[in-house]
């Protein structure tokens, strides 16, 4: 009896042992991969933004928890939104885990609205760094700078592609609240329509919260811009700024303000592509994890004016997951106001 106890015994001892020894010889394996490596960070929106902003941010204090420390380099696939990165990031990059991207949120809603190119729920999520409600501003000197005035003057607002927030957030403006924007699609990123608003070529924009402290922090110093509305969880800093939510009239209104504010759910994303093996998508979202937690992105955050507030994987998932499972009616009727004229 003792004799089979004692094999009973060695047998689970070699069993446990087994599979430590695989568990070490994968995370060895994922370290081998990334040694020596150049790793991109696809960001899509033209350099000089918000969103380059937090990819820095990230990228310089996540390479040193990424098995074999590899150095991460940033690129940049700007156009129609967000959704030409998204579906390179879905068709053509490499499905090694050498290269990971930052979502522009507002294109997850692309496979939704129109034809898919990409699939979202397909792809590897590693988190969210922070949710990202949105704000439409103006220039301090366009000719109107209230919401009220913009309800009777035009202001031309500037935006990359129609399915950037840029577009859809003024778009869904006019069609519910009966603002008079002119939005002008074909400005490459963020960086560019900052430029036009300073040079007067148009009066304003949409944007992420999080992107004006990120990439222009002394235009809110300066008070250079006026804040209409706001969409998504109500921005502390701006208490008397109105959301979108407020000022519609109906239900059914509100529901349709409620798809955009799944995207500023989504925020500041990471994400790898479909394909990639499950150990490497592991070890870049432990990476990932520890980043958030790493002292000296907490120090980047506080210069920098944002809070971290960390959206774990799944959770990110879901959300996503989210978006096509929204009622028929209601997304066409979304659909409906982005087509407007």
């Amino acid at each position: 009896m003792r004799s089979i106890i004692g094999l009973i015994a060695t047998g689970i001892t070699v069993l446990v042992l087994g599979a430590v020894g695989a568990q070490t010889a994968s995370a060895d394996a994922v370290a081998d991969f990334y040694s020596g490596k150049n790793v991109r960070l696809m960001i899509p929106s033209g350099f000089g933004g918000g969103l380059e902003g937090y990819a820095r941010a990230v990228s310089r204090h996540m390479r040193k928890h990424i098995p074999g420390k590899p150095v991460i380099v940033i690129i940049s696939k700007p156009g129609g939104g967000g959704t030409v990165g998204a579906a390179f990031m879905g068709n053509a990059a490499p499905r090694d885990g050498s290269i990971f991207a930052l979502a522009l949120p507002a294109s997850v809603l692309q496979p939704v609205l129109r034809k898919p190119r990409f699939d979202p729920r397909k792809f590897n999520w590693l988190g969210s760094l922070l949710d990202q409600p949105a704000v439409v501003s103006v220039w301090h000197t366009s000719p109107a700078t209230t919401l009220a005035g913009a309800k009777k003057t035009q202001l031309i607002m500037g935006a990359t592609g129609a399915g950037s927030n840029t577009y859809m957030i003024p778009a869904l403006a006019n069609a519910l609240i009966g603002t008079k924007f002119k939005v002008v699609k074909g400005y490459k990123g963020g960086a560019r329509i900052n430029q036009a608003i300073e040079q007067g070529e148009v009066h304003g924009r949409a944007a992420a919260w999080g992107s004006w402290p990120a990439s222009k922090g002394k235009w809110l110093t300066d008070n250079k811009l006026r804040h209409l509305f706001q969409i998504g969880q109500k921005i502390p800093s701006l208490p008397n700024v109105p959301s979108l939510t407020d000022l519609v009239k109906t239900e059914e209104e509100r529901q349709i303000v409620s798809v955009m504010g799944v995207v500023s759910d989504i925020g500041i994303a990471f994400y790898l592509p479909p394909g990639v093996p499950g150990a490497r998508v592991a070890a870049m979202r432990t990476a990932f994890e520890k980043t958030l937690k790493d002292p000296g992105l907490i120090a980047d955050a506080k210069r920098m004016i944002f809070t971290i507030a960390p959206v774990k994987a799944h959770v990110l998932q879901k959300k996503i997951e989210g978006v096509f499972k929204l009622g028929k009616p209601i997304i066409a009727k979304f659909k409906a106001a982005m087509e407007a004229k």
